[in-house]
């Protein structure tokens, strides 16, 4: 569900960039860091064994196929993101900083 989240900020942002006259080519990146939901996202046989979820979740697989959106695995220990919802290291903050281009090393 997190990963439709993100899916749906980056269709917003795509958008909103062609607005102003940026077109997009190319699928954008969604980094995710559960190997399960990018097999969800890419592989439709796996949706029903998972009819817990709301059927509005399922547009991911169609953006995924479109090539709008392009599923990565970003390994757990090197999710950037990690700083905003838990406290870490010195080092892991700086390497995540780094990661989403808050500073330039």
């Amino acid at each position: 569900m997190v990963a439709t989240e993100a899916a749906k900020e980056i269709l917003w942002m795509r958008n909103i960039l062609h607005e102003f006259g940026f077109s997009q080519h190319g699928a954008s990146p969604l980094h995710i860091d559960n190997q399960s939901a990018i097999s969800v996202s890419k592989n439709p046989e796996h949706f029903g064994r998972m009819k817990h979820l709301d059927l509005r979740f399922f547009w991911l697989r169609d953006v995924v196929e479109e090539g709008t959106i392009a599923p990565l695995h970003i390994p757990g220990t090197e999710q950037p993101a990690d700083t905003l919802t838990k406290a870490l290291a010195l080092p892991q903050i700086r390497l995540a900083r780094q990661r989403m281009g808050l500073v330039l090393d």
